[in-house]
């Protein structure tokens, strides 16, 4: 069995931004299921990758109050210095920290290059079936992949630690996080997040492509921002964010959807508006404001004769029903994952010291504008900096159960 120091199951962006951090003092073996590593991160931020935020915060996350502190340790601007000193230039638009080709592939590109300059071992193709604990460390047992995914042999790794790195199933990927619950830890199921919300279709009818800015409200919570109106309810970057609430169990099928579709303007100051052209149909009224198309539905919903007021009033609260959330393929991140409560403050598990999580196989989920991104390169630099000081499994005097602590 071959000996390994850290394997790092899963090639995506947790991965390969720990095997830059962990340097070359730790050894890393990365084992990826694809036939290529980084894979996934190509798809973020619709191919421009979205890297962090200038504003992000604990807020923006569903466990504010453990995910404060790793980013206080690897803020933001601590995201952009690494990047930078892989050599990789940055741009900010609108608060949102881009690659400056704005193009995913040159962050896929220099973190494989730091990660190889280190001394990081690619093995591509490889789907790990079991990770066991033993006096002697993790055995990681592996199937070896052919092209068409087929399994054309087995490998076996003896490894001081282990670190899961394996996300979610979101567009594409595989939920691994049965092979740390074998080892006794809990896991939330996974729920497709920042995800278009599903309403009823009366409500949207005839709408499908039509976007306007608005605020939309729900459970309580209000995301300002874009909304594509579909077919089947709602996407863009205000209902993505909202879909978190239905992810983490907040809101449930049957709750209203709020859509402020003129958020700088009061119902008053909207009234007094629409009164000035009250010689006009209203339909002629609301399509100096709004794409045709959804002026006939506001209109459809006020009334044939609607007042100023009532037009108003449905403007600023043109409502829907909550159905569910698109499915796992047009998610941008799943919520749920590994119990945080079983990780310490390094992301070393309490149940098995020595083992480690990091990025989106545990239950950490973001809002839009760079945040899931942020808690893959912060949680990292978390289990990467505890290696680097030498946070590893060890045995008793007595060879008996392992333990955790600083060499």
């Amino acid at each position: 069995m071959e000996r390994k120091d850290i394997i790092v199951i899963g090639g995506g962006a947790a991965a390969l931004s720990f095997s830059v951090m962990a340097g070359s003092s730790r050894r890393v073996t990365v084992l990826e299921r694809g036939a290529r590593v980084g894979k996934k991160l190509l798809a973020t931020g619709n191919g421009r990758c979205n890297l962090t935020g200038v504003g992000i915060c604990a807020e923006d996350y569903n466990i504010p109050e453990r995910v404060g502190g790793f980013l206080k340790r690897f803020p933001p601007e601590a995201a952009v210095r690494f990047f930078n000193s892989l050599g990789l230039e940055t741009r900010v638009i609108g608060g949102r920290v881009y690659p400056y080709s704005e193009c995913a592939s040159s962050v896929s590109d220099a973190l494989i290059a730091a990660a190889a300059d280190v001394g990081a071992e690619f093995l591509t193709r490889r789907e790990v079936r079991e990770v066991r604990r033993t006096e002697d460390g993790f055995v990681v047992s592996v199937a070896v992949l052919g092209e068409r995914g087929e399994e054309k042999g087995r490998e076996s790794y003896l490894a001081r630690n282990v670190v899961l790195a394996t996300g979610s199933y979101a567009t594409t990927g595989k939920d691994s996080l049965a092979l740390f619950a074998a080892l006794g830890h809990r896991v939330r199921p996974f729920a497709p997040s920042l995800t278009p919300l599903v309403t009823d279709r009366a409500s949207v009818k005839g709408l499908n492509g039509v976007r306007v800015k608005c605020v939309a409200s729900l459970g309580g919570i209000r995301a300002e921002g874009e909304i594509l109106f579909r077919d089947y309810g709602l996407s863009g970057i205000a209902a993505l964010d909202l879909s978190a609430l239905v992810a983490r169990g907040k809101v449930r099928a049957g709750e209203e959807i709020s859509l402020d579709l003129a958020p700088e303007r009061t119902e008053e100051e909207l009234a007094e508006h629409f009164e000035k052209f009250s010689y006009y149909p209203a339909s002629r009224a609301l399509k100096g404001m709004f794409h045709s198309r959804l002026a006939e539905r506001i209109e459809e919903r006020a009334g044939a004769r609607a007042d100023a007021r009532t037009l108003a009033r449905v403007i600023k609260r043109y409502t829907l029903t909550l159905s569910g959330t698109a499915d796992a393929s047009a998610a941008q991140v799943m919520s749920g994952g590994l119990a945080m409560a079983q990780f310490d403050d390094d992301l070393c598990s309490r149940q098995v010291p020595g083992a480690y999580a990091i990025g989106e196989a545990l239950d950490v989920d973001g809002i839009c504008g760079g945040a899931n991104l942020q808690w893959a390169w912060m949680s990292a630099f978390a289990a990467a900096q505890a290696l680097k000081k030498g946070k590893m499994l060890l045995h008793d005097r007595a060879g008996t159960a392992p333990y955790s602590c600083l060499a």
